[in-house]
């Protein structure tokens, strides 16, 4: 029997340039579980999305992500249309999809094993996705689907290299309030619209970002439904106030946050970007799917 083919594609610019390091190191160590590993490590983004699209082309036993969540989120657009099973190896700086899978975030080797031992055993699980649906394109999320505040403090973080993970974000955070404004929304749940000024509106499969940020704190990868935090329109200092809650999830309990659930969620506004696992999407409207099931994962519990 020969041994099961995985293609690792490690983003050289994640987790400030270790992610490289990482991926030789998982590779090795799947390679000393039985595995037969192509390592790929392209020069930019574009090329990424080449070698991606090329890795699943080529059916592999499965492909893996070495790099933070933005990474995650670009392998995910080749493997979820096909049959090709994702694996995670953590190397970014917030790794909140890792994070909300329990993946263990800093021990690679151990994680790599885990990853070949599974392609060896023929062992994966379902996990569910969010399928967003953007004008005429298609796209694909595992962790949160936001707009507003959040996504204009992406917008800020991702302007600068000085910080990285938390720490850029609540930086970016501070400077966005003095500019920020709130934008009038319709969102509509399962068929039910509700409508009013928001100064954000988080989409959660998984629950956190920015680092360990748990938005939806409730949020599921495993329950075939979408988790929708709403934050009404606040001043800044209960937004000062109520952010710090966001580390444990306990903002959902202050009477400005609603939280709902659902499988299908449109968005609409003028003006809001979204962004979906910290990547930008574009404006809106969108409309995002719960997919119950709709990957397969080699199972790296």
């Amino acid at each position: 029997m020969s041994a099961p083919r995985l293609v690792l594609i490690a983003n050289p610019t994640s987790g400030g340039g270790r992610a490289r390091a990482i991926a030789e190191s998982a590779r090795d160590a799947m390679i000393s579980e039985g595995a037969d590993v192509d390592l790929v490590v392209p020069a930019d983004i574009g090329a990424m999305r080449e070698r991606i699209t090329e890795a699943v082309e080529s059916v592999p036993a499965g492909v893996i992500a070495c790099g933070g969540d933005g990474t995650v989120h670009l392998v995910l657009q080749g493997a979820a249309p096909s049959a090709t099973a994702m694996a995670i190896i953590p190397a970014g700086t917030g790794n909140d999809i890792a994070r909300a899978l329990g993946i263990a975030l800093k021990d690679h080797e151990r994680v790599a094993r885990g990853i070949a031992r599974s392609a060896l055993a023929g062992r994966t699980r379902e996990i569910d996705l969010t399928r967003i649906e953007h004008g005429a394109r298609q796209l694909w999320s595992l962790g949160v689907t936001s707009t507003g505040l959040d996504s204009a403090v992406n917008e800020r973080a991702n302007r600068t290299r000085r910080f990285n993970g938390t720490t850029r974000y609540v930086l970016a955070l501070l400077a966005e309030m003095r500019a920020f404004r709130t934008y009038e929304y319709a969102v509509t749940v399962d068929g039910e619209t509700m409508d009013g000024p928001a100064t954000l509106i988080a989409i959660g499969n998984g629950s956190s970002y920015g680092g360990g940020m748990r938005i939806c704190p409730a949020a599921s990868m495993t329950d075939g439904i979408l988790d929708i935090t709403w934050v009404d329109r606040a001043s800044r200092t209960t937004i000062l106030r109520v952010f710090p809650r966001i580390f444990s999830g306990s903002h959902v309990k202050h009477p400005a946050v609603r939280v709902l659930q659902g499988r299908t969620i449109t968005v609409e506004s003028k003006g809001p970007v979204v962004y979906a696992d910290g990547e930008r999407v574009g404006d809106l409207p969108i409309v995002a799917t719960a997919v119950a099931g709709g990957l397969r994962m080699l199972d790296q519990r």
